[in-house]
């Protein structure tokens, strides 16, 4: 016993020691840690690259002056953005002074490049005549250098008064150079002479605003963009209608706002979303079994009987439904009607109510008969012409 407890007090004296050793040297400064000196200009190409890619490229450019290793080091910045309203001093916007100095801006920086990769070309300038010439060159310039991302946003602060729009060349296009693209923004651009036959293969998105095309151009060459998955036109003149009968197999997002259409039709199966600002006009989506969500406003007015009778019909099997209208809430003659949103959840009715109109509100029920399964219904009245337009703008962007 005796030994039994002197190793037990000696077990415990080391314990303790052992624990007053632990906490002096937790108290005792530990010694700083000597930093490497790491160089931005020390980092990998393609980190590099994305790093500058953050910075606008008048701040890119900037960057040469830091040393002279920098001289030449922001040529590996994969994306160029050229912006009219950072590049040019503000007391020269809008001036031919101005559209001089962008040109040589733009000329200049381009030039730096000498045949490196380019991901994205952005150039985002007033349309101006002198301008028609550089931008074939800078396109030319994003297709050589292999560029995935082409953008040219060129509408003017007053584009109603403008006649003109830069016609795009599709004549600089081959086929390997179109097959690279796999987005494209355009913005107060001609594609009324599009050839008989021009696509983008590898197409994924689609942005068209302020742009006029033919009803037989335009629909040529979005069906010969079969990876599109993402389509908006915002104030495109098509001259009527708009007719795309091939599959669009992957197109998941369809926007079509003020184009003035009389007909829509695609043939997208795999439609997610779908936007419409317009007239109410015939719009044929039927083999869009997987879509989703749907925002519709109809710029004219039309009656709760057009609306439930038409609508089931192009949106068979839409989940949340946004209608906005003009919309007349006359005694529904629907007996005979069949179809239903039989998979409708959401559902908001935005309208404009006449005076003479508000005894007829009970007639909105009619939407919940045709949608058995709703959970959520909203019911918004605006109360002036004016206000439903004005929100029109922004409502679905």
């Amino acid at each position: 016993m005796t030994l039994f407890l002197a190793e037990s007090n000696q077990m415990e004296n080391n314990i303790v020691h052992r624990s007053k050793r632990l906490k002096r040297c937790h108290n005792k400064p530990m010694p700083r840690q000597i930093s490497a000196k790491l160089k931005l200009s020390d980092c990998p190409e393609d980190v590099l690259g994305t790093i500058l890619s953050k910075l606008p490229t008048k701040e890119i450019v900037r960057t040469s002056v830091l040393s002279s290793k920098w001289n030449q080091i922001w040529t590996v910045c994969p994306k160029l953005r050229f912006d009219g309203g950072t590049m040019c001093s503000k007391d020269v916007i809008g001036t031919q002074f101005s559209t001089q100095k962008f040109i040589e801006n733009v000329n200049g920086v381009i030039k730096q490049y000498n045949g490196k990769l380019v991901e994205e070309l952005e150039v985002k300038f007033e349309f101006d005549s002198k301008l028609a010439e550089h931008l074939n060159g800078w396109v030319s310039f994003a297709l050589s250098s292999r560029a995935k991302n082409l953008s040219l946003h060129l509408l003017p602060a007053n584009f109603w008064l403008c006649l003109d729009r830069y016609r795009f060349p599709f004549e600089l296009f081959d086929g390997g150079k179109i097959s690279r693209l796999q987005q494209v923004q355009l913005s107060f651009v001609s594609l009324e002479s599009l050839p008989q036959v021009s696509g983008f293969p590898n197409l994924k998105k689609l942005d068209l605003h302020v742009v006029r095309a033919t009803q037989i151009g335009l629909p040529n060459m979005l069906a010969n963009c079969t990876s599109l998955e993402w389509l908006s036109l915002v104030q495109c003149h098509l001259d009527d209608e708009l007719t795309v009968a091939c599959p669009l197999p992957r197109l998941l997002y369809l926007h079509i706002a003020y184009c003035g259409l009389s007909k829509i039709e695609f043939n997208a199966m795999n439609l997610q979303t779908f936007v419409y600002i317009g007239r109410w006009h015939p719009i044929y989506l039927d083999h869009a079994l997987e879509l989703k969500d749907a925002s519709l406003y109809f710029m004219d007015k039309i009656t709760l009987e057009d609306a439930l009778v038409a609508l089931p019909n192009v949106l068979p099997k839409v989940r949340n439904l946004r209608l906005r209208s003009l919309m007349s809430l006359e005694t529904p003659g629907l007996l005979g009607k069949i179809s239903k949103f039989l998979q409708l959840k959401y559902l908001q009715l935005s309208f404009f109510v006449k005076a003479d109109d508000q005894i007829n509100i009970l007639y909105l029920a009619s939407f919940l008969s045709d949608a058995p399964f709703i959970e959520e219904l909203e019911i918004h009245s605006l109360p002036t012409l004016l206000r439903g337009y004005q929100e029109a703008s922004t409502l679905y962007t």
